[in-house]
């Protein structure tokens, strides 16, 4: 489909459903003037970029078909539907994703759909809430925070341990060598990084031993607040890494690259 064609069949679309969307922008804002407003510059950001837009409405339609496939399974007992009720806790876990949503900032609560349950990349959720890349993962990192119960990298660990799993990370990770850097990661580890989400030990392994061969000396420090580390290139810092762990282990990393990017976070780096 040429862009003209999605342009206009999803402008035609917007309008048909407008009272809807009119009716959820309400419900987010409280006001009906802000309601307006979020309408029109939504309507406006279908024009600008309407190719993010469809990627983010098909990725929320694959997910309510997955929920409502696994409400099947479960009041039809087919194997894999778990014990009777099973709906009601596939309903009790979404209805406790909500509540924890409705407790973050609009900011964060918006860069949180789209950078972690949407899988969009930086770049692209920032077109959509107007910030940067850079704030855009910074407040998706903020929110994951909160919604796991501490920050990232200050979970269940010492500081001296966390800066141990951060060294056995590198170590692996200078050596290239995959299976020493699986094992510093927990299965179902998430990086994040302008390309978007990877997803599970393997693939993150190999993903962080690629692009530790285009990086020089790299340190310890602390990014935004987490545990992480900076890489530099001619003694400039050209990526930094934040990580949250888990029982010693690595579940989330938060990879920014660029010069730029690099000087606009919070990095602290110890004397040693």
């Amino acid at each position: 489909m040429h862009d003209d064609t999605l342009l206009t069949a999803l402008t035609r679309r917007f309008d048909a459903d407008q009272e809807q969307l009119r009716g959820v922008a309400l419900h987010m804002t409280g006001s009906r003037a802000e309601a307006e407003d979020a309408l029109a510059a939504a309507r406006a950001e279908l024009g600008r970029d309407g190719t993010a837009a469809v990627r983010a409405w098909l990725t929320a339609y694959v997910v309510r078909a997955c929920v409502r496939g696994l409400q099947e399974r479960a009041a039809s007992g087919r194997p894999g539907a778990g014990a009777p009720g099973a709906r009601g806790g596939v309903d009790s876990v979404w209805l406790g994703l909500l509540v924890v949503l409705e407790g973050l900032g609009a900011e964060e609560r918006l860069a949180y759909v789209l950078h972690d349950l949407f899988g969009l990349p930086p770049d692209e959720t920032a077109r959509v809430t107007g910030g940067s890349p850079v704030e855009v993962a910074r407040l998706a990192r903020r929110a994951r925070e909160r919604i796991r119960g501490g920050g990232a990298g200050r979970g269940d660990s010492g500081t001296g341990r966390q800066r141990a799993v951060v060294e056995r990370f590198l170590a692996a990770a200078r050596a290239r060598d995959a299976r020493a850097l699986a094992a510093v990661l927990t299965p179902d580890v998430v990086a994040y990084s302008e390309r978007g989400p990877v997803h599970g030990a393997p693939a993150v392994a190999e993903a962080a031993a690629a692009f530790a061969s285009h990086i020089g000396a790299a340190r310890p420090a602390l990014v935004d607040g987490s545990v992480g580390l900076v890489a530099f290139a001619a003694g400039v810092p050209v990526s930094a890494v934040a990580f949250a762990l888990r029982h010693d282990r690595i579940a989330v990393l938060d990879i920014t690259t660029g010069e730029d990017r690099v000087r606009a976070l919070d990095l602290a780096f110890s004397e040693d």
